[in-house]
């Protein structure tokens, strides 16, 4: 099971504090990781030669601010789950916005990338170059008048926005697992699906031992029996609604289609006698290459469309072909 790296001090490897001023609270270093307050005045008293963070950054140790924007993260307390090794994504989690332009941060478009200011508060890149005079801007958070130096230097939270579709997908996952797992209705112990069953007489959902037990003179069926009349139901109720959309839909089309072609014949036919009753020759040219150009672009109107009916009639032979041949769908 994955945590967010970036939720973990870099040198204990222990997840934050979602607070300021605690032992576990995250410090932005000069290099753009983050360590936890207690690891990081453990770092700053000892030799530097002898430090278990050795990035080469000479303001690495200058600054203790804390870092707020991951607290501002952590504070998502219903979408992040504290476990010790660190923090389990369970519910969809809302990237913040630039407190300015009220975008969400992303870390795909450049323009919309976290930066993080000297006070430790972030904005997006772009608002941060619009506001800045002389390397300096007013933090709209803090109000703090503070240094600017906008580089392609990354921090733990676009590490966190990294990391965040592989622990999108880990929840989908884990959410998925979860819906195989039925609490028995009796002695409340957990078991998958293909093992319970759904007592027809009181609706319970029981385990093998409590429908021998308890239940023993009801009719009991497997629970995942009852499931797959219940999907079967709605799946092929969705499958009419889908095929009769287009069972109506294409007749109406083609109808409507033909109707047209039908009246398009007869105005051009109509059209095309003013050719008789042409006054001279640059007329009759005019005209019949008028109507010509016309005609030419029904024929290309027609050739455009009937590739896609014939490719639409191509792959629904196909799907019946595969049904036909395939046994275990």
């Amino acid at each position: 099971m994955r945590v967010f790296e970036s939720l973990n001090c870099i040198v204990c490897k222990q997840p934050f504090a979602r607070a300021a001023n605690q032992p576990r609270s995250p410090l932005q270093l000069g290099c753009g990781l983050a360590m936890c307050d207690e690891c990081f005045m453990k770092e700053f008293d000892t030799d530097e030669k002898e430090r278990k963070h050795q990035c080469g950054n000479p303001d690495c140790f200058k600054n203790d601010d804390f870092a707020y924007f991951l607290i501002d993260v952590l504070s998502q307390e219903t979408a992040l789950v504290f476990t010790p090794m660190g923090y389990l994504l369970v519910k969809p989690f809302k990237i913040p916005e630039c407190p300015i332009c009220h975008d969400e941060y992303s870390d795909e478009i450049d323009a919309k990338k976290s930066f993080a200011l000297k006070c430790r508060h972030i904005i997006c890149t772009e608002c941060c170059l619009k506001t800045r005079s002389s390397n300096k801007t007013t933090c709209p958070t803090c109000r703090v008048h503070t240094y600017t130096y906008v580089n392609k230097q990354k921090d733990r939270f676009h590490d966190f926005l990294n990391e965040l579709p592989q622990m999108t997908r880990q929840m989908g996952a884990m959410m998925k697992a979860h819906a195989f797992i039925i609490t028995c209705n009796e002695c409340h112990k957990k078991n998958i699906v293909d093992e319970m069953f759904s007592c027809g007489e009181c609706g319970f959902e029981i385990c093998g031992a409590c429908a021998y037990k308890k239940h023993r003179s009801h009719e009991a069926i497997p629970l995942l029996e009852k499931q797959a009349n219940q999907m079967l139901m709605e799946l092929q109720q969705e499958s009419r609604n889908v095929i009769k959309t287009y069972k109506d839909l294409v007749p109406e089309l083609h109808q409507g289609l033909l109707e047209g072609i039908d009246i398009f014949e007869m105005k051009l036919l109509s059209k095309e006698e003013t050719l008789k009753g042409a006054p001279n020759l640059a007329d009759l040219q005019e005209k019949h290459e008028s109507f010509t150009k016309i005609k030419s672009k029904f024929e290309s109107s027609a050739e455009n469309y009937l590739p896609h009916l014939r490719r639409f009639d191509a792959e629904v032979k196909q799907l019946i072909q595969t049904l036909s041949e395939t046994s275990d769908i």
